[in-house]
């Protein structure tokens, strides 16, 4: 029996300025009513996630920061994990890129994120900050002993292909790095964690509050930072606008973000549920 549905955001769930279709937004209302629990599973900052949370319509868990934030749907912290920036700052600046912290701004106030200072910032840095002024604060990072849940920075793919071979090559299997495309730019962006932390090990935390197994997750995504889960979880979905590789190693494929793609995955677990026994 499929209990959950674990949705990522950008280019699965949410459509342009955070917005959900009525049709998807119905369909889930509607399992969620009927003994599926609904949770969003996503890179995006707590603060862009509540956005689609509330166009949702649902009280919601949503694992955020690719895995090191897990809230509750009172908006309370159930799970965070931190790490210091120091190891690796240095090559980022040798790069020419500029480091973004994010922080559990919610639970702790101040800023969503903090930018590093030092270097000039290329035009999606600039663009992001300036998109995100009331939450973003700019400061030294290297002179800075906090600890952050997720870094990371934009720039070409290329240039952040670089960047993840040479934190590999400096610092081993300490950290993970997963480069994504910005949906609203040709750049993209490289997220850093430590290397335990996925989306799927976010959920975790969520599935023993349920008494869950992988079996009772259905886990549905576009990109490669939604691998974790979409391979872990007993029934995996890709959407059609997804990355080939998540494509081929999903159960299925559902339709495209821009025509309701989840709306065939919530028939799907209304199907497999109809066929379990009562």
């Amino acid at each position: 029996m499929i209990k959950m549905i674990a949705l990522d955001l950008d280019g699965t769930l949410a459509l342009e300025n955070h917005a959900i279709s009525p049709s998807t937004q119905k369909a889930l209302a509607d399992i969620h009513h009927n003994g599926v629990e609904v949770v969003i599973a996503t890179g995006r900052r707590y603060r862009t996630t509540r956005y689609v949370i509330d166009n949702l319509g649902l009280n919601v868990f949503a694992v955020c920061n690719g895995g090191a934030l897990v809230k509750a749907p009172d908006q309370s912290t159930i799970h965070i994990e931190t790490f210091s920036l120091q190891p690796f700052l240095k090559s980022i600046r040798e790069s020419g890129l500029t480091l973004f912290a994010q922080r559990d701004a919610h639970q702790l106030g101040g800023a969503d994120f903090v930018v590093d200072s030092v270097l000039s910032w290329n035009d999606m840095t600039q663009r992001h900050i300036e998109n995100n002024r009331d939450w973003c604060e700019i400061s030294n990072l290297s002179k800075s002993d906090a600890e952050f849940m997720v870094a990371g920075c934009f720039g070409t793919e290329q240039e952040l292909k670089l960047l993840s071979n040479q934190l590999k090559k400096q610092h081993g299997e300490a950290y993970n790095t997963i480069i994504v495309p910005h949906l609203e730019s040709d750049w993209f962006y490289c997220e850093i964690s430590l290397n335990h932390i996925n989306k799927w090990q976010g959920l975790q935390k969520i599935l023993t509050i349920f008494n869950l197994e992988p079996e009772n997750i259905c886990a549905v995504g576009d990109q490669l930072n939604d691998m974790s889960m979409v391979t872990a979880a007993g029934h995996g979905a890709a959407m059609a606008n997804g990355h080939p590789d998540l494509k081929e190693a999903a159960d299925f494929v559902c339709g495209h973000n821009q025509s309701d793609g989840i709306v065939d995955v919530v028939e799907y677990i209304r199907k497999h549920n109809e066929q379990q026994p009562r």
